[in-house]
C-alpha cells in the first residue's frame, strides 16, 4: 500500500506492508514526475516489511531519490535490485528532508 503526501517542496511516498513490483512502479513514477516539477522526493519506507527486489530496480532512475526510515532488511533488498547506489537512505523523513 502506498500513499502520496505533500508537504511545501517535498513529496512523501509512504508504504506500508508489502510492496509488490507494481507498485513500486507506480512509486517509480511519482517520484519521477515529481523531481521532473523541481520537488525533492522522499520514499519512506519505516512500515514497509518486504518489497519486490527486481522492482527496486526501477527506483534507479529517479535521479536525487531519498528513502527514510528502511529497515536493514528493505535497505538490502533496494541494493539487491541494483537501486542501492542510486537511492540515498537516512533514518526519517525529516532528515531526508532537510538533507542538503
Amino acid at each position: 500500500m502506498i500513499d502520496v503526501r505533500e508537504r511545501d517542496e517535498v513529496t512523501v511516498i509512504v508504504g506500508q506492508g508489502e510492496i509488490s513490483r507494481e507498485e513500486l512502479a507506480v512509486i517509480a513514477d511519482l517520484a519521477r514526475r515529481a523531481r521532473a516539477a523541481g520537488r525533492r522526493v522522499v520514499v519512506d519506507l519505516k512500515r514497509v516489511e518486504h518489497l519486490h527486489y527486481a522492482g527496486a530496480a526501477l527506483l534507479r532512475d529517479v535521479p536525487g531519490l531519498r528513502a527514510a526510515g528502511a529497515s536493514r532488511y528493505v535497505r538490502d533488498l533496494v541494493a539487491a535490485g541494483g537501486a542501492g547506489a542510486h537511492v540515498e537512505h537516512f533514518d526519517d523523513v525529516d532528515d531526508a528532508t532537510q538533507a542538503a
